[in-house]
């Protein structure tokens, strides 16, 4: 019998980096939360708008994963 289980092909998918883009911009417009790179290049901010790509990254390819 066939394996039930899609294969992926190691490529990210376009949809999920532009529904993340699309989330992430409209918690940061929400929330007010900004930065720039003149406090430098490794500070507090970077590293929570890096962690709110990654988890509402994860939470997209989930769900498209699950509806797909």
């Amino acid at each position: 019998m066939g394996n039930s289980q899609k294969k992926t092909n190691g490529f990210i998918p376009l949809g999920t980096i532009l529904i993340t883009y699309v989330i992430v911009r409209i918690i940061n417009k929400v929330t007010g939360f900004s930065y720039d790179f003149s406090d430098g290049v490794f500070n507090i901010n970077l590293l929570i708008d890096l962690a709110i790509w990654f988890f509402v990254y994860l939470a997209v390819d989930f769900l498209q994963r699950k509806l797909f």
